[in-house]
């Protein structure tokens, strides 16, 4: 074959039925056709995208054939021949060639938008389609499937297909296909479908329904796509984006329980990224898991303080110990523990975690004894905190006293010194302003303004220094 033969070839079936059979011989081309006859397979597939083109504006090549005269058998045959030469062209989209790889991808979409114009978009066509995509690993493509992906039956034939190919390659070794998939997942956006016309249950019509399979599919969808091995870097992605973008449009959120508790036992970065999820679930969702303030206090090490993550976690335990639901010895905890780790963390981070235990105290009156008991307490000569308890209700924290307040009041950092007296002497009950941007270099800058520019010196001049030496830098 060459090039202009199947140009020819291709008129003659799309203007005579009676060629319909050389079908078969382009398809043969497309699959057959080795890398260096490139420019055979590119013929061959525009050419069966101008055949179908033509084909696919009949009602028939989508519906049952009844009967077994000439004209039932030759629908039949062409039906069953449409999906060989789909998923022919479709294999084609993991193409190592571009130009190949992005002709089958047009074309194929071609196909399924075709079909749209008498049917609803096919499912398994659908699911075959993005399924080549998710394994042809381009990043080009799925980007460009993604702003296929606009209307209510595509946001449904994707959602199952990608829930189908999860299935399908939970076990893959292949860390980096889930990398392709939640591209793709992410990029679905279904807000459309939690607005008060579509979730008002008496609206009964066809968009509706289709909004509540959507939504039901979502659901299974994300389940199936967080058992896919992943990276550590995306999992971590994953965590850190969940409360955020997917638990918002779950219908169940709370089957997303086993993936955050496995994480929050993960320790380390994993812990902590998955915190604001099961936050979130707890508040929002009801749901019961005692053991989330237990597992936050044994976070809490000297460690983290030293983490790229600890402004982070900060403001997340400036939102967990907020409610005036908790009880005392649980918020006094977690304030001595703050406490006694910031006498071994960097001076921005001691400013921070005093100002999250100057707004705690506020929110729990009850933990101001800690502050307010004077030398003569025991808890002064003998601390009865039990720094290497790590259940929160047995480490007696709230017959302790925050006597390291004193240690960090001599802090070299005078910035520590002026907020342990706001702690200690609070004027209101408005709640301070964590400060949680403010790095090293920040806080460098902001107190060195107020350092003497005149540096203390030698009270009595040394007999060996040549002054001469350095009249061009100091002025003596």
């Amino acid at each position: 074959l060459t090039v202009q033969k199947i140009s020819q070839l291709a008129s003659k079936i799309a203007d005579d039925v009676s060629y319909a059979n050389d079908i078969t011989i382009l398809l043969d081309t497309v699959l057959l056709t080795d890398n260096s006859s490139q420019i055979l397979a590119l013929a061959a597939i525009s050419a069966l995208k101008n055949i179908y083109s033509k084909f696919l504006t009949n009602s028939w090549m989508f519906e049952a054939v009844s009967g077994e005269d000439e004209v039932a058998q030759y629908r039949t045959w062409m039906q069953e021949t449409y999906q060989e030469v789909f998923s022919g062209v479709t294999s084609k989209i993991g193409s190592p060639t571009s130009e190949i790889s992005d002709m089958a991808f047009s074309t194929s979409l071609s196909f399924l938008n075709s079909e749209t114009l008498f049917v609803k978009l096919p499912r398994e066509r659908s699911k075959e389609f993005i399924s080549a995509i998710l394994l042809s690993k381009n990043t080009e493509l799925i980007e460009r499937v993604s702003a296929e992906v606009s209307d209510l039956d595509w946001k449904y034939a994707a959602l199952r297909a990608i829930e189908k190919f999860s299935k399908k390659h939970a076990a893959d070794k292949d860390t980096e296909l889930s990398r392709y998939v939640h591209q793709l997942l992410r990029s679905i956006d279904i807000a459309e479908c939690f607005t008060d016309e579509h979730v008002n249950k008496k609206v009964k019509t066809e968009a509706s329904k289709t909004i509540f399979h959507i939504r039901k599919a979502y659901n299974s969808t994300w389940i199936e796509f967080l058992k896919m091995r992943k990276s550590l870097e995306l999992y971590h992605t994953i965590l850190s984006t969940l409360h955020e973008n997917v638990i918002p449009n779950m219908q169940n959120p709370k089957l997303l329980i086993d993936f955050l508790v496995d994480s929050y036992d993960l320790g380390g970065t994993s812990s902590l990224l998955s915190l604001n999820s099961l936050f979130i679930l707890i508040t929002k969702y009801n749901l019961d898991y005692p053991l989330f303030y237990p597992k936050l206090y044994r976070m809490l090490t000297t460690d983290l303080y030293h983490t790229p993550y600890i402004t982070r976690f900060i403001s997340m335990m400036d939102v967990f110990l907020k409610s005036s639901l908790l009880p005392a010895y649980l918020v006094a905890a977690f304030i001595k523990r703050l406490t006694r780790n910031a006498l071994q963390a960097p001076p921005h981070i001691i400013v921070i975690v005093v100002r999250l235990i100057t707004n705690l105290m506020k929110l729990h009156p009850s933990t101001k004894r800690l502050v307010h008991r004077g030398p003569e307490h025991p808890s002064v000569r003998e601390d009865p905190f039990i720094a290497t308890e790590e259940d929160p209700a047995k480490c007696n924290a709230l017959e302790s006293s925050l006597w390291e307040l004193e240690v960090l009041n001599e802090h070299y950092c005078p910035g520590i010194s002026s907020v342990v007296k706001t702690l200690r002497k609070p004027t209101d009950e408005v709640l301070v302003e964590l400060g949680l941007a403010k790095g090293r270099e920040a806080l460098f800058k902001e107190y060195s303004k107020e350092w003497n520019k005149d540096p203390p010196l030698e009270f009595s001049e040394p007999l060996d220094f040549d002054k001469s030496e350095y009249a061009d830098v100091f002025t003596f």
